[in-house]
């Protein structure tokens, strides 16, 4: 079983992949197998985040076995991989560098960094520990997309798609948007 910890509860996806990883309150075909989230640091508040949205999701995630510790730090030696869950990108490079250069695997959710500079140094941090680093959208996997994908005989070839989310553009994302 990998032992998975979250960095940063600001995001939903704190809560929704801790769901589908710790198979609660989701149906399930839409559980991970293999892993288990258990223990996160939810970060502190910033304009982005109040410190209540941070109470409820860190309510919410003890209700689904995850430990909650007082430093990010804390989880090296706790986990075998870690899941950077932030909603500001410019805050990924220095949030991740810790576990990277711990030799932990980690996935940084989107996005991946604010700048192509904080990008390469992410990179270059995981070359260096020879550790492996993951960011991506879900939205690949969402039922619509793979609808789509398996009528393409029907469909014919798409040329061009447009999505929204009930996600908001966050404004401390300097460059992005």
């Amino acid at each position: 079983m990998i032992r998975v910890g979250i960095v940063g509860f600001d995001t939903s996806h704190a809560v929704e992949f801790t769901k589908r990883i710790n198979h609660f309150n989701v149906d399930s075909g839409f559980w991970v197998e293999g892993a288990r989230i258990v223990a996160g640091y939810p970060g502190e508040p910033t304009p982005a985040a109040s410190q209540e949205l941070l109470d409820e999701r860190t309510e919410i995630l003890r209700n689904y076995d995850v430990e909650i510790v007082e430093s990010p730090l804390s989880l090296i030696g706790m986990v075998d991989a870690v899941m950077i869950e932030y909603n500001e990108g410019d805050k990924h490079l220095e949030a991740s560098r810790p576990f990277i250069e711990a030799g932990l695997p980690v996935f940084i959710d989107k996005p991946l960094a604010c700048s192509v500079q904080d990008a390469k140094k992410i990179f270059e941090l995981a070359e260096a520990s020879s550790v492996p680093i993951l960011s991506a959208s879900s939205l690949r996997y969402a039922l619509e997309v793979q609808r789509l994908k398996e009528s393409k005989d029907e469909v014919g070839d798409v040329l061009g798609a447009s999505t929204y989310s009930p996600g908001t553009i966050v404004q401390f994302n300097p460059g992005l948007f």
